[in-house]
This record gives C-alpha cells, sequence and structure tokens, in this order.
C-alpha cells in the first residue's frame, strides 16, 4: 500500500463464518476496488481461510486478541495496534450488540475521530418490566443494561442498519439515533447455480441424487431454530420422509444438541456437513432452503439461495417475506411450530407450486438490479465515508 496514513480502520471479531462475515469481506473487496486505503483487523477463527491472499489498498491483519473480558495483556496488544494505525475512521462490524467489552470500545473512542457501527443483526428486546431497583433480574441487572446500552450510545458517532426492521428494532430496544439503513446485496454474477458442482457436493457428503434437499445455512446458534426443521422432518409422512434429506450447513454451539435431536427422532437424511468454503455447491446441491430463525435482519441466506435457483420457506423474519413476494419463489411461516412446518413442508411437496420457469427470467432481473452488490456496496461506503 503507497499510502500510510488509510483511509478507514475496520474492526471485527467472529469465531464463525455466515452472512456477516462474507458481507463484511465483500465491503473489504469493495473499498479495495475502489482504491481507497484501509486496514482490516479481525479476530476470532470465524476468518480463517476465508482471506483472500493479497490486497492492493487493505492490509489485513489478525489480531490474537479477545474482544470481550479483557484482560490486561489483551488491552495491551490492543494498544500497540491502535498506536501504530493512523486512519482517523473506524468501523465496527455488529459488535453483537454490547457484548464487546467496553474498555475496548473507549480505547477506539479515544484513537478515532469518527467510530461508526454497522449492525447485521436485531437487537435484544427491552424487558415488559419498566420497574428500576435491585430485584434480581428485574432491577438491578436492568439498570446495569441500559448503562451498557446507554454507554455505546455515548461513544459511537453513526449506526448502520441492514434492514428498516433493524432500524426500527433498534430505535425501540437501544439509545442510538439517527440510524441510516444501507441494504444487503450479492455479488450476482458469483452466486448462480451449478448443477455440476451441487451434484459433486452431494457425492462428497453422501446425498443421494434422488432426494429432494431441504438446506439450513447458518451459524448453529439457537435463534436459528434449526430444531423446527429437524422436527418437522420427523412429522412427515413416511413416503415424504423417504424422499426427502435435510442438509444443515454451518458450525456453532449447538451442533450436538441438533445431531442427538435427529438421532432421537430415527432420521436417517439429515446431514450436518460443517463449515463450507464452496457455498455455491452447497446451494446448487438443494431444491429448496429453510429460514427457520426467530430473529433476523437482512439475511444473506435468502438472497445467495435465490439467486441459486432454490425455493425458499421462511418464519416471517428480516426481510424475507419481502425477498419471497418479489421472486414468487417460497411461502413465508408465521409459526415456529414443528407441526405447521410439517403440513407447509408436505404441501410445498405435493404442490410444487413455486416453479414457474416462464416467470424466472423477469424476476431475476428485477433481483439483479436490486440486490446487486455493486449499487449496494457503493452506497454502504458512501454512508460510511461522508457523514451527512
Amino acid at each position: 500500500m503507497e499510502n500510510t496514513n488509510p483511509d478507514l480502520a475496520i474492526f471485527v471479531h467472529s469465531n464463525s463464518y455466515g452472512g456477516t462475515e462474507r458481507h463484511t469481506l465483500e465491503l473489504v473487496s469493495h473499498i479495495d476496488s475502489e482504491r481507497l486505503s484501509a486496514d482490516f483487523f479481525y479476530s476470532g477463527e470465524g476468518f480463517n481461510g476465508h482471506i483472500p491472499s493479497g490486497y492492493p489498498s487493505v492490509r489485513a491483519n489478525k489480531v490474537e486478541s479477545k474482544v470481550q473480558k479483557l484482560t490486561q495483556q489483551d488491552i495491551e496488544v490492543w494498544r500497540k495496534i491502535l498506536k501504530e494505525n493512523r486512519a482517523k475512521r473506524a468501523l465496527l462490524v455488529k459488535p453483537s450488540y454490547f457484548s464487546i467489552d467496553l474498555k475496548l470500545l473507549f480505547l477506539l473512542r479515544f484513537k478515532y475521530r469518527e467510530l461508526i457501527v454497522i449492525e447485521h443483526s436485531l437487537p435484544p428486546r427491552r424487558p415488559l418490566l419498566p420497574r428500576i431497583g435491585f430485584i434480581p433480574k428485574v432491577g438491578y441487572w436492568r439498570l446495569k443494561n441500559e448503562l451498557i446500552k446507554y454507554l455505546y450510545y455515548k461513544l459511537v458517532d453513526r449506526v448502520i442498519a441492514v434492514s428498516d426492521i433493524g432500524k426500527t428494532e433498534l430505535y425501540a430496544h437501544t439509545f442510538y439515533k439517527d440510524v441510516k439503513v444501507c441494504g444487503n446485496g450479492i455479488n450476482t454474477e458469483f452466486w448462480v447455480r451449478d448443477a455440476k458442482r451441487g451434484v459433486e457436493f452431494r457425492t462428497r457428503n453422501g446425498i443421494n441424487s434422488d432426494l429432494h434437499v431441504f438446506g439450513c445455512v447458518g451459524n448453529l446458534f439457537t435463534g436459528k431454530a434449526f430444531h423446527v426443521a429437524i422436527q418437522a422432518l420427523s412429522m412427515l409422512s413416511e413416503l415424504d420422509r423417504k424422499r426427502v434429506a435435510l442438509c444443515i450447513v454451518g458450525v456453532g454451539p449447538e451442533h450436538e444438541n441438533l445431531k442427538a435431536l435427529a438421532e432421537r427422532l430415527n432420521l436417517e437424511n439429515v446431514f450436518f456437513v460443517g463449515k463450507q468454503f464452496d457455498m455455491v455447491a452447497a446451494y446448487s446441491a438443494m431444491q429448496t432452503l429453510l429460514i427457520t430463525s426467530i430473529s433476523e435482519s437482512a439475511p444473506l441466506t435468502v438472497l445467495e439461495a435465490t439467486a441459486c435457483g432454490c425455493d425458499i420457506l421462511s418464519s416471517n423474519v428480516g426481510n424475507c417475506a419481502e425477498v419471497i413476494n418479489e421472486m414468487n419463489n417460497g411461502v413465508v411461516i408465521n409459526s415456529h411450530d414443528p407441526e405447521v412446518w410439517a403440513k407447509e413442508i408436505a404441501s410445498y411437496l405435493t404442490e410444487s407450486k413455486y416453479k414457474n420457469e416462464d416467470c424466472q427470467p423477469s424476476f431475476m432481473t428485477k433481483f439483479k438490479q436490486k440486490y446487486s452488490i455493486e449499487k449496494t456496496m457503493s452506497n454502504l461506503l458512501s454512508t460510511i465515508m461522508h457523514n451527512d
């Protein structure tokens, strides 16, 4: 990099690789293509194996430190990194709503002239009980959480959400004000169904070619509610169970619980394929994506799967209903009851009503126009770099 004073410093911590991480790397690539100089600092294990070999204009640096419960050693690591960085503006990606140690936030605040946050998820909702006192879990802890939220609001200059619902929830459950919305997008030239890679994916993971594959994609957290998909599969008729498979892509703390659930229900066609580097191959192996999440803002999976020709069955979260209605490629399920999902899946298998090939070209043209990565990233970068 020729410029020793970068235009932007980006900070992100992750122990998994999902939509937020893919979106972040797309942003880094776009910054690089615009020849802006930037430092990209990442910690945790999530980006391992996913960082490109080199960017002409962006320095990628792995930080061997935590972002929560910082020890004195962690603080010294961050101090050294920040001391050497000459950027005036910093972007903090998805700090998971106040789970980053306030000591680190103070370090960032004192170092940078402008501190910007981009939130990819919905914030935790405030408890309904308004009482503040010293009643455990109602008073003291609420007061503490509200204080932390207030400090985040005071220490951050600007906040970006990736959906209108994210903006609405931020206003309702945090102290953030004047939140900007920059919607997600994808590289529609990259995310294209590839039948050959789909077949190879099935072969590698032992999935029969004649099965209708439903997929769940994401970090294996409780909020993704993948147990709903597993339980729904067990409630299908014997005939339907024999002709379908469920492919779960991702890693996380719920892996063992989900695997145990599938075994307890005697489901043979549930495949846990872990972390995947070739997600086009994974989507190409599926006919249908299941989004069972309890909470989402603007999941990239709905865009990626749609671009790769998958139908979508989704709970009513984030912008999923908007995409499904625009593309006419699925159904929104207003429940997290596995029995309701089983009925919808059985109906879907019987009717196959979302495969109207005559309509696909016009729908995809509109899809590309709205969710083009060039358009959405240009908007995001302009919002980051210019304080209106």
